[in-house]
């Protein structure tokens, strides 16, 4: 039975080829007329009738696409590989929902005078057939010339895949939406001397220490505060870029000029960006000094946790958190993504900080959900130990000024254009930029340095607080170094109960679009797509496009040959 199914298969393969136009008519839009296209003219119901394959025109026969269809109700494929007024060539592949790949009968058709013979697997049967056509479809019936003359019916279709398109998007490298700005959000509350001090309102450096020093004599319960940027889409989750201003621990705010157009920008952009205000403010010794910068990093943790603790509320996608700093702001951001408990300079073990302050994750709030760092924009920033970088594998794009003395470039101790030593008086030596670029590029992690040759610290501004090409140039960098952190790759998941099915595990994607190489596309239904296999194609390859949850194209290839073995 199986086998006189598949002869009218082979026999449909001809009346497929006669109905349908050759490879490099198939994308045409405007079809031929019936009688064109079969070579014979239509009979009085206007519907072509094929009964002889004399009236075959090898130059209509389309040897480029499979066709999908049904003999009795069984599902078969049928590919043509050539076609003369004498002889035709394919095969054929019976189609098995338990299967995932389909294995071809080679079979040929001979014209004998006017009979017709179909031979395949060594066995051949005389036949006669009665379809009608059209460029699309057939039907009709096949009879095998036997001693039960049993009769089959057809219907067909040219197998059409899916159109596949590549997803783009441009969110995240160009500014997309308007934002909305929270300000003033309290994340936390912890014993300092102050939090902010703008510098845009004085550059008189010493007029404001000296201004400010009686506020160290005694530290006080501090509010710590947190302005929001959210972009005004339709998303669920965006990611989060948590920012940190400098200001040598003494001075800034999440407000100033340089954060807050970082801030709107990445906004708009589609991410959501928090400016961060930590403790400031220490007296004149080298030990408040230290615990200045490790209070700085509780904060910075504090923030984050309150962050992530919120993440529903303020739509951020917990998995998709960046940190960037300038100065002290990004010594505290590369503390908070590589310090711990276990690897802090020798002061804090010193100074007893953390029975003093508490440890780097408990000082803040209550939240003690765990963050995970993607990356971070290191702006003219340093580490204590370099060793620290082993803790986490978390891609860093660095900026600094070669001709820098307030943070070392390479290393050494900050400060170092100050007279009379006091850099190595009151600050521990520190590892900078270059340092950081040469010792993770030895861990062989993702990293980038753009050393701004002969620029000093914080080249992005004028004195006067105006922003220079160099700031434009680091936003548009920060930008294409956190951009392939938003790629994520969606796991393909294969069903071992309907062998032919495979589905992304990501329920959010949109814009979704498969194609397969060496297989077809039976059909696609949401993340989900039914593919048989051909056993006699060498590759196997199933691809993927669509925007994820976070709005970021992606394309994917699986190659499945193996697994279909």
């Amino acid at each position: 039975m199986c086998h006189r199914k598949t002869y009218w298969v082979l026999l449909l393969a001809m009346f497929l080829t006669v109905g349908l136009g050759a490879c490099k008519n198939r994308g045409r839009d405007k079809t031929r007329s019936q009688e064109e296209v079969i070579g014979i003219r239509p009979d009085s119901a206007g519907v072509a009738v094929v009964t002889s394959l004399e009236q075959l025109n090898p130059a209509n026969v389309n040897t480029c696409d499979y066709f999908l269809g049904e003999i009795d109700g069984q599902p078969y494929m049928l590919k043509l590989e050539s076609a003369t007024k004498t002889q035709i060539d394919g095969k054929f592949y019976p189609i098995d929902s338990t299967q995932s790949i389909a294995s071809p009968t080679f079979f040929t058709i001979l014209r004998n005078d006017s009979s017709y013979v179909l031979t395949f697997d060594k066995q051949s049967s005389p036949v006669k057939f009665a379809v009608t056509i059209d460029t699309a479809a057939i039907s009709g019936t096949v009879t095998v010339l036997d001693e039960r003359n049993r009769e089959y019916r057809l219907a067909f279709n040219r197998h059409r895949a899916p159109l596949f398109r590549e997803a783009k998007s441009t969110r995240y490298r160009e500014p997309q939406s308007t934002f909305t700005k929270i300000p003033d959000i309290r994340y936390g509350k912890a014993k300092g001397f102050w939090t902010s001090y703008p510098m845009e309102d004085d550059t008189n450096y010493t007029k404001m220490i000296l201004k400010l020093l009686p506020k160290t004599a005694a530290s006080k319960k501090l509010d710590l505060f947190l302005d929001l940027y959210t972009p005004d889409d339709s998303l669920q989750k965006h990611p989060l870029i948590v920012l940190l201003h400098g200001g040598a621990f003494f001075f800034g705010d999440k407000g100033n000029r340089n954060m807050r157009e970082w801030c709107e920008h990445f906004a708009k952009c589609g991410y959501v960006v928090a400016s961060v205000n930590y403790r400031l403010g220490f007296a004149i010794s080298k030990s408040s000094i230290q615990q200045c910068g490790y209070q700085a990093i509780q904060d910075a943790h504090a923030a984050l946790r309150y962050l992530v603790a919120n993440a529903e509320e303020y739509r951020i996608d917990p998995d998709y958190i960046f940190l960037a700093g300038t100065s002290a702001g990004s010594i505290t951001a590369l503390g908070a993504a590589f310090m711990t408990n276990e690897n802090c300079p020798p002061f804090v073990a010193k100074h007893k900080l953390p029975k003093k302050c508490g440890s780097l994750h408990t000082s803040g709030n209550e939240y003690r959900d765990k963050v995970k760092i993607k990356a971070i924009a290191n702006m003219w920033g340093a580490v204590y130990d370099l060793r620290e970088l082993n803790s986490h594998r978390i891609p860093v794009v660095s900026f600094h000024g070669t001709n820098d003395k307030v943070v070392p470039f390479d290393h050494g101790f900050p400060f170092s254009g100050v007279k009379s030593k006091l850099g190595e008086r009151m600050f521990d030596e520190m590892y900078g930029s270059q340092s950081i670029h040469r010792y993770l590029d030895s861990m062989h992690v993702r990293n980038k340095l753009y050393p701004l040759e002969g620029c000093g610290h914080a080249p992005y501004q004028e004195r006067n607080g105006t922003l220079n090409e160099h700031y434009y140039f680091i936003q548009d960098k920060i930008q294409a170094f956190f951009y392939p952190e938003l790629k994520s790759k969606a796991s393909l998941k294969h069903d071992d109960h309907a062998p032919q099915l495979y589905c992304l595990d990501d329920d959010a994607v949109t814009n979704l679009s498969w194609q397969a190489e060496g297989g077809l596309i039976l059909s696609v239904s949401g993340n989900s797509v039914r593919v048989v296999w051909l056993d006699d194609v060498p590759k196997h390859l199933l691809r993927a496009s669509g925007i994820n949850a976070l709005g970021v194209p992606f394309k994917q290839e699986w190659n499945l040959r193996k697994a279909c073995s």
